[in-house]
């Protein structure tokens, strides 16, 4: 069946467009002349001529089967064979019932199948509900990652499926070692917290422990011994303040600085004596070494200082720093005893030992290098290091995500072994379905034929008085032609009401069969748009008949047909075809108008029939008649009279007053008299009185008159409570009886006619 239809930006149907939504499988559209009806069932037919509108099925899509104008130009040519409609003949008892049963089981095969793929879908988004909650699952699990491990996730981060995925895969990874997320976190701190790059190594500090224990600063370094000043300066230890003196010397000219005497002319040589070469020698060899040591330990101090400053997290800068400082403070210690040893050269002096400073800073920057060694070898393997990282990371989601995959997998394969199961039934089943139909397609090639559509049709035309034309078949092997009774081609003889009535004949028989043998027996969509277009009310009686009797067909489900729309701007077609009470009943319908106003279509639904004749709304008035005015409820019932009575034109209830008594005569005659003569006489005050129980006293004399006339049917059916069955034709073409009374049902197609052609006299 259809569910929906929708259109847009085609004829009249702009942008925003018009739909048809939650059809039923009986549809009423109503429009006028060129407010767009032809063009949805124009859709309908040929949905891949409409690029802007869709067409949406409830089930599988049907074979539609669409009457309108161009399936009458496209069909019905009478300067051109019609194509013949295959159906069933009756030649062989056994064989039909043969079919019937196979139909049947093709039908039942085909509900068993929807019904097996109805529970296959409810399976699927029973998975699907569970694939969406895991789903959930895993994406709670990244979101208490995300903060601290995004760069570990990267490339799932943005997508749950992607992510949802990813859990499924490493699920079969949990034989892996499992890191804590304590590990992960301190090695991706190593990998990616850091720059991705090599650290160079930190020098060690090189230093000579020579510089530091130099013989030359214990040794006492004085003049030479065998000059004859030598013993006293020995005895007086005063070789350092005699060396200091030597230097005055040589600014006082030979005067002694002291004594102010000029000194003995041999002095000055004894002192150069006492101070020979060796003291000399000894005295550069203590600046020499003095000043290595200074700018040896000058350099390691700037050295350590540079490395102290440096952006390093490999080394211990707070340890450096205090090794720095007693570096320092010892080497102050060591440049005073340097300065006195240098004023003072007989004086025998040790210096503080730096070298175990040293070595301590040594070992420092030794645990630091063998880090940055760690992480140099990281960064040379930093691809392989970053996926075994990632892989320790998603082995600990997997870890962390075990109780949630073994339920999702328990659930999934428990359903995925249902929809296995279904889907192997269901194949099953289609292969007995197309068994049984190639079966039937056999057993209908021995019955099938052309002929019997042209019995049926010819057999309808003549039970509608239409004799002196028929349907024939060609020469040419599965054609028709419409010839006259002597067999003479009609040619462009027929009139439009003519033309009009056997291409639906022709449709209608074609819904029983159809133009291939193989599509005989197909489900149906029909659309049929107003076929009662130049026929005249007998006609337009006949053709309801024939589209209700599909209406009552699809109802018991008695046919291929699954859905029926009916397209009309006609009111009186409408209107008989749209009667819905008792057993005359179709059931559930749906109703639409189609409206165009500024050259724009748009569709309009209702809940009930919005289309009503001006009789049937004063039938309704009646039933409503409470809180009315006597006066209001006298004229409805004065004009169901006229416009029913007056329509039988050998009806006379002139007399009709005599049938009744006293008050009920007097009512009688005000009802007739606007009739007659169009006055409103009313006899006695009484009758205007706006009470109750006097509009009841003119409705049971408005209801004798019917009956007194032998027109109960009518009135019971106009107030809702007359039940009756519908008619079909026979096999000889005449109308069968299906109510109990002929007489009642005759006279109500009669009136129905009648007010049809007439109401608008009102």
């Amino acid at each position: 069946m259809i569910s929906r239809i929708s259109l847009k930006s085609v004829a009249t149907y702009d942008e925003d467009g018009a739909t048809l939504d939650d059809l039923k499988k009986i549809n009423f559209i109503y429009g006028n002349n060129g407010t767009g009806k032809t063009t949805i069932t124009e859709f309908i037919r040929n949905p891949e001529n409409f690029q802007n509108c869709s067409l949406e099925w409830k089930d599988e899509n049907m074979v539609t089967y669409v009457y309108n104008r161009n399936f009458v130009n496209e069909n019905f040519r009478l300067d051109n064979p019609i194509k013949g409609i295959f159906t069933l003949g009756k030649d062989s008892v056994d064989l039909k019932a043969t079919i019937d049963d196979l139909k049947e089981k093709v039908r039942s095969h085909q509900d068993e199948i929807k019904r097996i793929s109805d529970i296959y879908d409810e399976k699927k988004r029973e998975k699907e509900n569970v694939i969406d909650e895991f789903r959930e699952k895993c994406w709670e699990i990244k979101r208490e990652i995300d903060t601290d491990f995004k760069d570990l996730i990267e490339g799932f981060r943005n997508s749950k499926d992607k992510f949802m995925q990813k859990c499924l895969e490493e699920s079969s990874n949990l034989h892996k070692e499992l890191k804590t997320i304590e590990e992960i976190k301190l090695k991706k701190e190593s990998i990616f917290d850091r720059p991705a790059e090599k650290v160079q190594l930190i020098k060690s500090i090189s230093y000579d422990e020579t510089l530091e224990n130099n013989p030359i600063l214990s040794q006492k370094i004085i003049g030479k011994e065998d000059v004859d000043i030598a013993d006293l300066i020995s005895k007086l230890n005063i070789s350092d303040w005699v060396q200091q003196g030597s230097l005055i010397l040589k600014e006082t000219e030979g005067i002694c600085p002291f004594c102010q005497q000029t000194l003995p002319s041999a002095f000055e040589d004894k002192i150069n004596s006492y101070f020979d070469q060796t003291y000399i020698k000894q005295i550069e060899a203590l600046t020499t070494a003095t000043e290595k040591y200074h700018q040896r330990i000058e350099s390691i101090l700037a050295e350590i200082s540079i490395l102290a400053e440096q952006q390093n997290s490999f080394i211990k800068k707070d340890k450096l720093q205090q090794l720095l400082s007693l570096i320092q403070s010892k080497y102050e210690e060591n440049k005073l005893l340097i300065q006195q040893k240098k004023k003072e050269p007989s004086r025998s002096v040790e210096l503080v030992k730096l070298s175990s400073f040293l070595k301590e800073i040594n070992t420092e920057i030794t645990y630091a290098n063998n880090k940055i060694n760690e992480y140099n070898r990281l960064i040379e393997n930093v691809k392989v290091e970053k996926e075994n990282l990632i892989n320790d990371m998603w082995r600990y989601i997997a870890e962390k995500n075990k109780s949630n995959i073994d339920n999702f997998n328990r659930e999934k394969f428990r359903i995925e072994k249902a929809l296995t199961g279904l889907d192997r039934s269901r194949e099953t089943k289609n292969g007995f379905k197309r068994q049984f139909e190639n079966d039937l397609l056999k057993y209908q090639e021995q019955v099938t034929s052309v002929e019997h559509s042209v019995n049926e049709i010819n057999n309808i035309l003549k039970s509608f008085g239409f004799k002196n034309f028929k349907l024939a078949t060609t020469s040419e092997k599965g054609n028709y032609k419409i010839v006259r009774e002597d067999g003479e081609d009609v040619k462009d003889t027929l009139s439009e009401g003519e033309k009009t009535f056997i291409t639906f004949l022709y449709f209608y028989q074609l819904l029983k069969g159809a133009n291939n043998k193989e599509d005989i027996v197909t489900d149906k969509v029909v659309v049929i748009d107003d076929p009662i277009s130049s026929l005249d009310s007998n006609v337009l009686f006949m053709v309801s008949s024939l589209v209700r009797q599909i209406m009552f067909d699809i109802k018991n489900n008695s046919t291929d047909i699954n859905q029926l729309f009916i397209f009309t701007h006609n009111i009186y077609f409408h209107k008989e075809i749209t009667f819905n009470q008792g057993k005359k009943s179709y059931g559930e319908g749906s109703f639409w108008i189609v409206r165009k106003s500024n050259n724009k279509s748009y569709i309009q639904r209702y809940q009930d029939n919005p289309i009503k004749t001006s009789y049937e709304l004063l039938w309704k008035e009646l039933k409503i008649r409470e809180n009315q005015s006597i006066v209001s409820i006298q004229n409805v019932m004065r004009r169901i009279l006229e416009n029913y009575f007056k329509f039988f034109g050998n009806i006379n209830i002139d007399n009709l007053e005599d049938k009744f008594e006293y008050e009920e005569k007097v009512i009688c005659r005000s009802l007739i008299s606007w009739i007659n003569d169009g006055s409103h006489y009313i006899s006695e005050d009484l009758y205007v009185e706006g009470n109750e129980e006097v509009a009841e006293r003119y409705f049971d004399v408005f209801k004798k008159i019917f009956y007194i006339q032998d027109h109960k049917a009518h009135f019971d059916m106009m107030m809702g409570d007359y039940q009756y069955e519908s008619i079909h034709i026979d096999k000889n073409g005449e109308a069968e009886e299906m109510a109990e009374e002929q007489g009642a049902l005759t006279e109500i197609e009669i009136a129905l006619r009648q007010a049809a052609s007439g109401i608008e006299q009102v």
